[in-house]
């Protein structure tokens, strides 16, 4: 007798509760890596960059450097930042409602919120002018540097945005050098590069290649020789944010004082003596919540100004930064090797609402 062997049921329940399963399991998984990416995504676009350290914008092409560091940690500057908070809001309570008042009133509040909170994020801070000489006016070169710690990352993908857009215009061209892409604007001259937490714009292709020499490690310009900028500025307090420096071999004290006086002072600011100087020095900040003092010395070449000349030059001065709603005291101390204007302001954030009408 031949024994029959019969074969099992396929158990379709189960191996379709299986599939579900399995199913399941995928697109959870699936969920867990876009969730993931999304949450890498913004740790890594809001992780901190480095502030710049203004030292390494200097080499010895620099003929004159001037920066501002601005912490929110500075009364002063938080005294300046809430000013402009009160003036925007003050523009926004003139505007007309397009809704009513309580929905108004609160989107209103939320967008207020937010922009401040956006706004702070954009402190510290470093800005800086650099100016690399050349023999004339027509060859200088300049540079202008912002440096956001906070923005970090964010300006690493601002910078594959401005590639996938700007990049691609027949009027800009993108240079790679050194590891950096410099968009170079044909029409105007000028170009700019961002990196990492940096922005930086030169009125020219070649000071953006210099600039990106010099941020280079190991290059060596990072760590130059002491030149006559670094002296000047390394005889300044340590403790102002704000420091600038300017050698004078090519008579830049001269036109930097014609540059901000008016058409009718340019006669009394050519008949002062500028060959006797030899360089010009800034430093200031903030001495209380809104007081604001900064110092601009004349250093002179072994030969004194006269009270008379000193004189001319503060009323230039005066006249230049003077505000009907804040006027700016300015104390002149002349000495033999330099000539010294102290500048006092009681309210800058006062002086600046003077100066700008956000209104218009």
């Amino acid at each position: 007798m031949e024994a029959s062997v019969t074969s099992p049921t396929p158990p379709t329940k189960s191996r379709g509760r299986s599939t579900l399963f399995s199913c399941l399991a995928g697109c959870g998984l699936l969920a867990l890596v876009m969730i993931s990416s999304c949450v890498g995504f913004v740790w890594w676009l809001n992780r901190p960059g480095e502030l710049l350290e203004p030292a390494s914008l200097r080499g010895t092409d620099t003929t004159a450097h001037v920066e501002w560091t601005l912490r929110l940690e500075d009364p002063g500057t938080e005294a300046l930042v809430e000013d402009i908070f009160a003036a925007i809001r003050q523009l926004q309570d003139r505007a007309p409602d397009a809704l009513p008042p309580a929905i108004e009133g609160f989107l209103l509040d939320y967008q207020t919120r937010r922009n401040e909170r956006q706004f702070r994020q954009l402190f510290p801070c470093v800005i800086a002018w650099s100016v690399l000489g050349g023999e004339s006016e027509e060859e200088e070169l300049h540079v202008f540097t912002a440096s956001v710690a906070k923005l970090g990352n964010r300006m690493v993908l601002m910078d594959w945005v401005v590639g996938m857009f700007i990049g691609r215009s027949p009027d800009v061209d993108v240079v790679k050098y050194r590891g950096e892409k410099i968009y170079h604007l044909r029409k105007e001259g000028s170009a700019f590069f961002i990196r990492r937490s940096d922005f930086f714009f030169t009125t020219d292709l070649e000071a953006a290649t210099r600039v990106v020499d010099r941020l280079q490690p190991g290059s060596g310009e990072s760590t130059p020789q002491a030149t006559r900028v670094d002296r000047m500025l390394s005889d300044l307090p340590e403790q102002w944010p704000l420091r600038g420096a300017s050698t004078n071999a090519h008579d830049e004290t001269r036109r930097f004082f014609e540059l901000i006086s008016g058409v009718a002072d340019r006669d009394a600011v050519d008949s002062l003596p500028w060959d006797r100087v030899d360089g010009m020095s800034l430093s200031g900040g903030f001495t209380q919540e809104s007081s604001f003092e900064a110092t601009l010395d004349l250093l002179l070449d072994g030969q004194r100004w006269s009270d008379e000349d000193a004189n001319a030059l503060a009323a230039v001065l005066a006249k230049a930064i003077d505000s009907d709603e804040l006027p700016v005291a300015i104390e002149v101390v002349t000495r033999p090797d330099r000539v010294q204007f102290v500048f006092d302001v009681d309210d800058l954030p006062g002086l600046l609402r003077g100066r700008v009408a956000l209104d218009d």
